[in-house]
């Protein structure tokens, strides 16, 4: 299980640092393109706004269903200081035990979004043999539903990550599973065979579709780099 655990870990870092490389090129593209701050925030947040929604809603749903009192839901992009916020959700103060659920809601919801986006949309079984279905998803898939399930995988899983503190909560259910498996360990109590198992194979399944959606990342990011060089 260990090392199913690193791999999920390792991939999570991974998009996390893509996405923001990700975004930070896009900016300058478009900035390079507009030569205007505020047209550039706005069209980002229209090519991401389908991942800004469901990550801002995942705040609000979440904290109704912990009965935490909500405000408003902004879906309004501006950029401060090199930080682009592309929405915000009012939530009010509360326990912290609720406090990280509603924190930890847009990764959870933003993974089976993306699961069900890339085992339905795209007929990919995240369990088999990826390279071998990539070869061959051209050719059963019609171009619009491609073309939008890959949009809408990149507009999701790149706003998953909006900050460090998504990041952070994205490690919450790990670091529950760790200190679970240490009061076992502690205790001498047995787990039963299964769990370890089932543990194992859902962050192999994670690290699997993180990995695919990197593989997303850096064909967009590659050309991106061309056309936005460093500045001398």
């Amino acid at each position: 299980m260990l090392l199913s655990l690193l791999a999920f870990i390792l991939t999570a870092i991974l998009l996390y640092l893509s996405s923001r490389a990700l975004i930070g090129h896009l900016i300058k593209l478009l900035m390079r393109l507009t030569h205007s701050q505020e047209a550039t925030v706005n069209l980002l947040f229209f090519f991401l706004l389908p991942g800004v929604f469901l990550h801002e809603f995942s705040h609000i749903l979440s904290a109704e269903l912990l009965r935490v009192p909500t405000g408003e839901l902004s879906l309004k992009p501006q950029l401060r200081e090199g930080e682009l916020r592309l929405g915000s959700a009012q939530i009010a103060a509360t326990d912290p035990i609720r406090l990280t659920l509603i924190g930890t809601a847009p990764f959870v919801v933003g993974l089976i979004v993306l699961y069900l986006l890339i085992r339905v949309g795209l007929n990919l079984n995240l369990a088999e043999n990826l390279l071998s279905q990539l070869q061959t998803l051209s050719a059963f898939l019609p171009f619009y539903r491609l073309a939008l399930t890959l949009y809408l995988v990149f507009a999701i899983a790149n706003t998953m990550f909006s900050s460090p503190s998504d990041l952070q909560a994205a490690g919450v259910p790990v670091v529950l599973i760790l200190i679970l498996l240490g009061v076992f360990k502690l205790a001498n109590l047995n787990l039963p065979a299964a769990i370890p198992q089932f543990t194992a194979n859902l962050f192999w399944l994670l690290a699997s579709l993180f990995a695919l959606i990197l593989i997303l990342n850096l064909a967009l990011l590659l050309p991106l780099r061309f056309l936005t060089p460093r500045r001398r």
